[in-house]
């Protein structure tokens, strides 16, 4: 499992919903979220993902993307195209994100030398992505088109090799597939994939 310990770069926030047309909810993280989990915990529904990335980085937050799913990026206003702040985030009236239940959301951040959010274009050979410090925990989906949430990490392996991945969005047993390596200052990915 990964866990994540509440603090800096990471909050847990719990709100009701009103079904109104926005709604601010306040967090803790003390610096504006760069990405954001969402989950309904009275009713099904699908894990909202908003990220800084989204859309190539131009107006990211009037997209979102499901944590259980493997679609592309999907033009919503789950976020209420809104940009978080460094001391709330807003959400829209689609019930994944507030019906008259109650919700829980995930909030992180960057902080040097211990977490990077980002995101990069692929090409057709290797990309070095710079993070500034050697990761234990990758975490990767495709945005443009449909892709699996893939996770990589240092305790199962994450070198040159053929290594263990799992997927964020299936219930599968973990694969081999040699993706790339980790670097001092953040990770190669050596695949075209």
């Amino acid at each position: 499992s990964w866990m994540w310990k509440r603090g800096q770069g990471f909050d847990v926030v719990t709100y009701t919903g009103d079904d109104a047309v926005f709604k601010d909810i306040p967090h803790s993280l003390g610096t504006t979220p760069e990405m954001i989990w969402v989950k309904c915990r009275d009713d099904n529904g699908q894990w909202v993902v908003g990220h800084k990335g989204r859309n190539g980085g131009t107006n990211p937050w009037n997209y979102f993307s499901a944590l259980n799913g493997n679609g592309a990026d999907e033009d919503n206003i789950m976020f209420n195209d809104t940009p978080p702040t460094s001391t709330h985030f807003t959400v829209g009236t689609d019930n994944d994100v507030n019906d008259t239940d109650t919700y829980i959301a995930m909030l992180f951040s960057s902080v040097s030398g211990i977490s990077k959010c980002g995101y990069y274009t692929g090409t057709a050979a290797s990309n070095t992505i710079t993070t500034g410090f050697q990761p234990r925990f990758v975490f990767i989906k495709r945005t443009d088109s449909t892709g699996s949430w893939m996770v990589h990490d240092t305790v199962r392996g994450f070198t040159a090799g053929d290594d263990p991945y799992l997927r964020f969005n299936s219930d599968a047993a973990q694969s081999n597939f040699g993706v790339g390596t980790v670097i001092s200052t953040g990770f190669i990915v050596s695949t075209t994939d």
